[in-house]
């Protein structure tokens, strides 16, 4: 009678441990999803050529067209991911490729920032500045074009973020490393979502002359990452 008593009190402990150490598992995976979702925070909210233009946008062409810049580059963050995941590492790290993409990123932050410039000092009131003929497209294709051409998004995702997928997918499964991998997307959007609002309902609190300001340092930061890709362009060929 004790033996089979002293068995049941077993089988039901070996039940509560495993249960306890599934719901650990769980919960260790949530950590693990909420990780990656602050990774594309992290990724998104540090000042550079995308977060300058979508502000930018923001200021001159209203909610849609820097909405339209963030999608584009959430398009661009996306074939990146891909391309994490067809083994694309080895071909970014060609030189020939790499020299291609500083080239592209220089011509465009060049031409963005003379742009802000231009645009400013063009201005005389708030309808100079805030104009709304601005195709959606454009701004789309701007933001995609910004996202693949910028070195320094190209080093996070294929070395910061390629790595952390490896190691993911070694002791996750694969399921759960796609799941992770949208996570950091999810993070991205969020972080657009609230540049975009931002800039949105706090331009209307703003005058002629700040906006202005906006702009100018706006342009001076584009062609100052645009010198800087310059810099290292000049030191990969020689």
């Amino acid at each position: 009678m004790n033996t089979a008593t002293d068995r049941h009190v077993l089988s039901i402990n070996t039940i509560e441990l495993v249960n306890g150490q599934e719901g650990v598992a769980r919960m260790k995976d949530w950590v693990t999803f909420i990780h990656f979702i602050v990774l594309g925070l992290s990724l998104a909210a540090p000042i550079g050529p995308m977060n300058i233009e979508v502000m930018r946008r923001g200021l001159t062409g209203g909610f849609l067209a820097s909405w339209c810049v963030g999608l584009g580059g959430l398009t661009g963050d996306v074939l990146l991911l891909l391309g994490i995941y067809f083994g694309l590492g080895d071909v970014m790290r060609i030189s020939g490729v790499q020299i291609g993409m500083y080239v592209i990123g220089i011509v465009l932050l060049t031409i963005l920032g003379w742009q802000s410039f231009h645009h400013a000092f063009q201005t005389k009131d708030r309808q100079d500045i805030v104009f709304k003929e601005i195709s959606p497209k454009s701004a789309y294709m701007t933001g995609f074009m910004i996202s693949i051409a910028n070195p320094i998004s190209l080093i996070f995702w294929f070395g910061v973020f390629g790595t952390s997928l490896h190691v993911l997918t070694a002791s996750h499964s694969v399921v759960f490393s796609v799941l992770c991998s949208f996570a950091i997307l999810l993070g991205l959007f969020l972080w657009n979502l609230n540049l975009v609002c931002t800039i949105h309902f706090s331009k209307r609190l703003m005058s002629v002359k700040v906006m202005r300001t906006i702009m100018i340092l706006a342009g001076l930061c584009l062609l100052g990452f645009a010198c800087h890709f310059s810099y290292r362009l000049y030191n990969l060929i020689l």
